[in-house]
């Protein structure tokens, strides 16, 4: 979902929250009734049916209108207020033959829409406002030793009421998983959230402006709050509220002894309801849990089903049947290796999907610091040879006839063929199919059945197409080469101090 795309529907979710109805929403944001409808079904369906991290099944169709784009962007460009009936005038005259409905719905699309400027709210009434912030510390355990945690900590601005985690990172996914958690101990939403400038939020600024990370709005979206994201060097906007990490700092955390971090979430969600509830709140001279009484009401429901925050990335199955994940390998079914897979990992679960998102295997996720392979017997097939020449053919042969009479060449003049055949099926990870295709048929047309050949003719001919999970793993990796680079001793300063003098003149001599 783009950002555009992710704040629209947002819009639309809030406005139809507050009780305006169709045909006000449509006129305040500039968009016909229908694309409200449409976006508040997504909405109520999500809602209801719960949402996915996974990618949605391919099902994309051709229009006759493809063709036809860079013309209607011409036209567009050049003239911004073109009328629907002047574009099919325009598009008749070079061989346009479709619908006017489809070119109206098509230029809708691709017209600029007016940006909706957010309506900026600071009440803390009940149920209006909550705060969300992260504090870095490093716990002193003894069994474990020092560890680095961020502490996430959400607040509810009328009541005070208090929910606060120990993370080992501070990134999208834990932001939003942790906001779950806030969600589910209150039973309820707060209409907005303040925020800091974190990433996972808020992309940039423009003009003053937040830019939202789309993520982030489609998680908002689901839950049905505004996320107010505060302009640099305020820190009063938040003066209504304590700062929560005193609070953290001198009760949760001051004179405690903890061995593990399970021992550090035992007492945090203790500390919530023995302490930071019933403790009476230096402003509001009342306790939390009181305050939180004549609060819940006015929060905004939670939806049926909580927001997908699986973790999702692309594999290329392994020639023994095995994908990584956090340096752990995990077993599929034998019939899929060298397939390009979908992995869903939550929490506590891993799921390998094929890429018509039908399940191959399901492991429990392996504890921090586990190693050993997580295998499945059920995926292990009857000992044979290393490489099954014929799935190997067979699956080469799904990209087409030239990937078919390539194996069958391959089969006739190689000995190690199963390497082979292996070695070109791998190249998919890096390769488009397209390019990995045109390289097997010009192979076929010169006879050179050998995958070092086809690895060779992509190196000149193809750009790389590194999957997601590569693609970091590659950045991951400059990064540590960079820095071992820039690690080096440092030097002296006296030797910078030798260098900068100035050099000595010769001593005159006599004639």
């Amino acid at each position: 979902m783009s950002r555009h795309d992710a704040e629209l529907r947002h819009a639309v979710a809030l406005l139809h929250g507050k009780g305006q109805g169709q045909r006000t929403i449509a006129k305040e944001l500039g968009i016909s009734r229908k694309s409200v409808r449409t976006l508040l079904a997504g909405v109520v369906q999500q809602r209801n049916h719960g949402h996915s991290a996974l990618p949605a099944a391919p099902e994309k169709r051709a229009s006759q209108l493809d063709i036809f784009t860079p013309k209607i962007q011409a036209l567009l460009d050049d003239h911004p207020d073109i009328s629907a009936v002047r574009l099919l005038e325009e598009l008749r005259t070079v061989g346009y033959e479709g619908g006017y409905t489809i070119l109206k719905e098509r230029l809708r699309l691709m017209r600029p829409k007016p940006k909706v400027s957010p309506v900026e709210r600071f009440e803390t009434e009940p149920g209006k406002q909550g705060q969300q912030d992260w504090s870095p510390y490093t716990i002193p355990f003894t069994k474990d030793g020092p560890t680095k945690l961020h502490c996430f900590s959400f607040i509810l601005a009328f009541s005070r009421r208090q929910y606060v985690h120990f993370c080992e990172h501070e990134d999208q996914l834990t932001l939003e998983r942790q906001h779950i958690a806030a969600f589910e101990r209150f039973e309820g939403v707060p209409e907005e959230i303040l925020y800091d400038n974190q990433k996972a939020v808020v992309l940039r600024r423009e003009a003053g402006r937040p830019i939202y990370n789309p993520k982030f709005l489609a998680f908002a979206t689901h839950y049905g709050f505004r996320p107010h994201a505060l302009p640099p060097r305020t820190p009063t906007w938040k003066g209504k509220v304590e700062r929560p990490f005193q609070y953290v700092e001198g009760h949760l955390l001051n004179a405690r002894t903890l061995a593990t971090k399970a021992d550090l979430d035992a007492l945090a969600a203790s500390w919530m309801d023995a302490t930071s509830d019933q403790h009476l709140h230096d402003t509001t001279r009342e306790r939390p849990l009181d305050r939180f009484a004549r609060e819940k009401d006015h929060l905004l429901p939670l939806p049926a089903h909580s927001y997908d925050t699986a973790e999702v990335a692309y594999r290329v199955v392994s020639d023994d049947a095995f994908v990584r994940w956090d340096d752990v390998r995990y077993s599929v079914p034998f019939s899929a290796i060298l397939d390009l897979v979908v992995l869903r990992v939550t929490e506590h679960e891993l799921f390998v999907y094929a890429t018509d998102l039908a399940v191959l295997a399901r492991h429990e996720k392996a504890p921090p610091g586990h190693r050993e392979p997580v295998v499945d017997l059920a995926h292990r097939p009857p000992k044979k040879s290393r490489h099954d020449i014929e799935a190997l053919s067979a699956r080469l042969s799904t990209l087409g006839e030239p990937a078919a009479l390539f194996a069958v060449g391959v089969c006739r003049a190689q000995r190690y063929r199963g390497s082979h055949l292996a070695d070109v099926l791998a190249l998919v990870e890096r390769y488009d199919a397209d390019d990995l295709l045109g390289a097997l048929s010009r192979a076929v047309r010169y006879r050179a059945f050998d995958a070092g050949v086809i690895a060779r003719i992509l190196a000149t001919t193809a750009t790389p197409r590194p999957l997601p999970s590569t693609e970091e793993a590659r950045a991951r990796a400059r990064l540590r080469d960079h820095g071992a680079l820039l690690g080096g001793a440092s030097r002296p300063l006296a030797v910078y101090a030798e260098a900068l003098a100035p050099s000595a003149l010769p001593e005159p001599q006599e004639d």
